[in-house]
């Protein structure tokens, strides 16, 4: 004979309820998502992780992000770049799994610098030293300048530079330097030596140094030859200017000879004039 315990009947029946009331609401719950994903109103997605390797500069750093694209990844990561910065790949292109994101930042900023300025070395002709002789007259000392520039840093280096102005706060002195001229020829010292057109006279009378005409007295244009100059004509020796002519003009010499015949002889030839 079987005895039933109904309170044991009556709880297996109240958790039988319980267990129903939860399978209704997940199959409830389980129809409407399906109904909203075939009607379109939901759609699920599920987010990836991508494994990143983020340098900024020098520094780099592996980084976790479920971040899109490269600039998500960068400000999810707390660093918003610059517009001058130079960020590679570019910070629309899409995340891969392994992808390298490097950022070079880039600072424009103005200094102002002092910057020392060469002197120029300036060589005088000194024609009482002679030919081949130096000698410093004058020391030369650098002078001072202070610029303001537009300096371009990327990655912490400079890489460009450009002068907006400059201002001379002291100017450099030049240096000097005396030059020996002095040549001699025949003991004759000369400076230079040009080429001259020769003619001859002769026949007395006075110069226009008001001296007797005479060998070893020549007739110059004065703006050429000065007056009372020394000089030495090729084939001659040294002769003073002393005289003047009507037709000497420029580069031509007269030259006095002893006769009409010596005069004749010679004609009209250049000659080189070694000059002090």
């Amino acid at each position: 004979m079987t005895y039933c315990r109904p309170e044991l009947f009556a709880e297996r029946t109240e958790e039988e309820k319980k267990r129903g009331r939860r399978i209704f609401v997940i199959l409830l719950v389980s129809s409407i998502l399906l109904t909203l994903i075939l009607s379109g109103l939901l759609v699920y997605v599920s987010r990836v992780t991508y494994d990143v390797t983020i340098q900024i500069d020098n520094c780099e750093a592996p980084y976790k992000t479920r971040e899109k694209t490269v600039d998500g990844a960068l400000k999810e990561a707390g660093f918003w770049p610059g517009d001058l910065d130079i960020i590679k790949p570019g910070p629309n292109t899409r995340l891969r799994d392994g992808m390298r994101i490097q950022v070079k930042q880039v600072f424009i900023v103005k200094e102002e610098i002092e910057e020392s300025t060469d002197f120029k070395t300036v060589e005088e002709e000194d024609r009482t030293m002679k030919k081949g002789e130096k000698k410093t007259v004058q020391e030369g000392k650098q002078g001072k300048d202070l610029l303001l520039c537009r300096v371009t840093y990327t990655s912490g280096k400079e890489t460009d530079r450009e002068e907006l102005s400059r201002k001379t706060l002291v100017k450099p002195t030049d240096q000097i330097i005396h030059v020996g001229v002095i040549e001699t020829i025949d003991g004759f010292a000369y400076t230079r030596k040009e080429t001259f057109q020769a003619t001859a006279y002769t026949g007395g009378g006075r110069t226009a140094s008001g001296t007797r005409a005479r060998v070893g007295e020549i007739a110059v244009d004065p703006r050429v030859i000065p007056l009372g100059t020394t000089v030495y004509v090729e084939g001659f020796g040294e002769r003073r200017a002393e005289d003047t002519g009507g037709a000497i003009k420029g580069h031509i010499i007269d030259i006095y000879m002893s006769s009409k015949g010596e005069c004749r002889r010679w004609g009209r030839r250049n000659v080189t004039v070694y000059l002090p």
